[in-house]
């Protein structure tokens, strides 16, 4: 599918349906393929029957091109909305997309927490997924900047993260290889924060599920 394809195709399923995407929607992203993909889903549950392995913000600018704040490899990027939702790289299928949106007491905190996002972009991708350094996985770039723009009270509240599966003792093998591979140690019961976790929370309603 070409482009200009995939963009008309976008246009139509969201105009189509009454539904329109605002700035500081989040997006969560539930991935078809790859072992990171396939990790996440080992450790993590979603809202509903949901598998969510991703997340950005969208932020509309003032010409009203839409984009995708997120933490993706290699950087904090801004990636534009099409491209987000149908990344020509994705293999076995495109990403399930549902929308998120915060509920009306923290939506005064879209403005800063956008502002804050741009400043982050072209931060190093965080793979170890430590709070404490100066990068970001996907999550936790959301985190930071509602924070920051909530007056660094947190709006979603952190985990302390697991990388066992569900009544399990012991390590997920694909977690074990990852670590090893970055020559880092597993960070078992770090704080940390998730997609799924996210979807879940009361400070956000899903609204909208994107179809291909």
């Amino acid at each position: 599918m070409d482009i200009f394809c995939m963009i008309l195709l976008l246009f139509l399923r969201l105009h189509t349906t009454g539904f329109e995407l605002q700035s500081g929607d989040l997006i969560f992203q539930e991935s078809q393929s790859g072992e990171v993909g396939k990790a996440i889903k080992g450790v993590t549950s979603s809202i509903g029957e949901y598998r969510f392995t991703h997340v950005g913000i969208v932020y509309i600018d003032n010409r009203k091109d839409t984009f995708v704040i997120e933490a993706t490899h290699p950087a904090v990027s801004i990636t534009p909305l099409q491209a987000y939702l149908y990344p020509p790289e994705a293999k076995g299928g495109y990403p399930v997309s549902v929308v998120g949106r915060l509920r009306p007491e923290y939506r005064p905190c879209i403005p800063r927490a956008l502002e804050e996002g741009l400043k982050l972009v072209g931060k190093k991708y965080d793979d170890g997924y430590d709070l404490d350094n100066d990068a970001y996985y996907c999550s936790e770039l959301i985190y930071v900047i509602l924070k920051r723009a909530n007056g660094g009270k947190p709006v979603f509240p952190l985990n302390r993260m697991t990388f066992k599966a569900p009544g399990s003792d012991e390590f997920l093998p694909e977690w074990v290889a990852y670590f090893r591979r970055l020559n880092l140690p597993i960070p078992e019961g770090k704080p940390g924060i998730n997609p799924g976790a996210m979807s879940r929370s009361e400070v956000i309603e899903i609204i909208h599920s994107i179809q291909e």
